[in-house]
């Protein structure tokens, strides 16, 4: 006699669910060893296999290898691949220096100065330098003419907006520029003008200075205010900064070719509305800071890259809260200015 088949056993609803429940643990431990992974890393980084100082190093961490001398020259060496410096167009050239043969090295016949129709391309090497840099001084002169008929002195006044300034405008925006992209303190800015430029400056003519080229940059200020405010999305970030020694924040909000920076008094939603304005439009990317969670849910996305730092924790609202990618951000001009 042959025998039946088997009779299929009935599903077991208390199987599936312990099944669902050991695939969903697999799931989180290969995460949690993923992580596990991860902190191990960084809890055995030091000098020796990364770029932080040997200061930071632990105190069971192996010390800083020493660099046996090899005796070989500094610099590249024989057979690396060589990195060729890239050529300036011919408008970038201010000055060409010609070195045309006069007579054949190996018979002596003359040379012609023009080149033939079998001569190849000149080689060639470009060296950069910078010209005198003294500043170019301009001196005003007002004369006096006594009158032969009457006696009367007459003068020739120096205009009163000539009077106005010491310093021209572009050896100000230099100045700026120094103090204000590099924050050169004014001592700093006072050496570089008298030592580069050979101007001797005085402090109070650095502020007046400041200030003048602030209220030249005030048209621009407002347009590129009024420009990333009504951007439909921008990018924000805060930072802290200092103000005549006092804590300050520095906000910022960029678009793809703008970027706007406010000074404000506080890291709170109040300063993200200086920077914004009281009544916030388009789409915000940031961070997860708390003053960004006072925007509403459409006007708020969180940045990509402090979501894929975070993904383990936070993969349930990966990706934003929000719609599309922002924009690229390219570097931008910065004007910054003030808030009380």
């Amino acid at each position: 006699m042959s025998e039946s088949p088997a009779t299929p056993v009935a599903s077991c609803p208390e199987c599936g669910k312990l099944r669902a429940d050991l695939d969903e643990a697999g799931k989180r431990i290969a995460d949690l060893e993923s992580k596990l992974h991860e902190l191990q890393a960084q809890l055995n980084r030091n000098s020796s296999n990364s770029s932080s100082p040997p200061s930071a190093d632990p105190p069971g961490a192996p010390k800083p290898v020493v660099k046996t001398p090899t005796g070989r020259t500094p610099g590249g060496q024989p057979g690396h691949p060589g990195h060729h410096r890239h050529r300036l167009p011919s408008e970038r050239v201010d000055k060409v220096v010609a070195y045309v043969p006069t007579v054949c090295d190996r018979c002596q016949a003359p040379l012609s100065a023009e080149p033939g129709p079998g001569d190849p391309e000149p080689t060639w090497h470009q060296v950069a330098e910078l010209p005198e840099l003294a500043a170019e001084i301009t001196e005003h002169r007002g004369h006096a003419r006594t009158c032969p008929c009457c006696g009367r002195l007459n003068r020739g006044e120096i205009p009163p907006e000539v009077r106005a300034h010491v310093i021209g405008p572009r050896l100000a925006a230099v100045m700026s520029y120094f103090s204000s992209r590099h924050r050169i303190g004014r001592r700093g800015v006072e050496e570089v003008v008298e030592t580069v430029f050979e101007v001797p400056i005085s402090l109070g003519s650095l502020s007046t200075s400041e200030a003048e080229m602030t209220d030249a940059l005030a048209g621009p200020y407002q347009e590129a205010q009024e420009t990333v405010r009504a951007a439909p999305v921008k990018n924000t970030d805060e930072t802290g900064w200092s103000e005549n020694g006092q804590k300050r924040w520095l906000w910022g909000a960029a678009t793809a070719t703008v970027a706007f920076f406010v000074i404000h008094l506080r890291r709170s939603y109040e300063g993200l509305q200086a920077l914004l304005g009281e009544t916030i439009q388009g789409i915000v990317c940031s961070d997860r800071w708390a003053a960004y969670s006072k925007l509403p849910p459409g006007r708020r996305q969180i940045c990509w890259a402090h979501t894929i730092r975070t993904q383990s924790t936070t993969r349930s609202i990966s990706w934003c809260l929000l719609g599309s990618k922002p924009a690229c951000v390219t570097r931008p001009r910065m004007l910054i200015r003030g808030v009380a």
